[in-house]
């Protein structure tokens, strides 16, 4: 898919803190609404927030955030293992996995 085919496509956004022994996640529902190679632009709508893996709240939100190129990874896990991708990042909200 080139680079121009994803505006509109929706994304997740990750941002994770460890602290002590809690883990504590956000995952961030969004639509791409702009892309190059060293940015893309996300309009994000709905939070989720977990502790250890445990839902612990939901929310909507009305954001748009630019995300710049951080590095082009080769995945050995999760949800994109196997494959080699974009990854973009901001300070406030994460870092966000393009696959190849």
């Amino acid at each position: 898919m080139t680079m121009t085919n994803r505006i509109n496509k929706m994304v997740q956004i990750y941002r994770g803190q460890l602290g002590g022994i809690f883990i504590y996640e956000e995952f961030i529902e969004g639509t791409i609404v702009k892309i190059n190679t060293k940015s893309i632009r996300v309009h994000m709508g709905h939070v989720k927030c977990t502790t250890n893996g445990e839902l612990t709240g939901e929310y909507n939100i009305d954001e748009t955030a630019t995300f710049t190129f951080w590095e082009t990874v080769n995945k050995q896990f999760g949800e994109n293992a196997g494959k080699t991708v974009d990854l973009y990042k901001n300070s406030k909200y994460g870092i966000i996995e393009i696959a190849h």
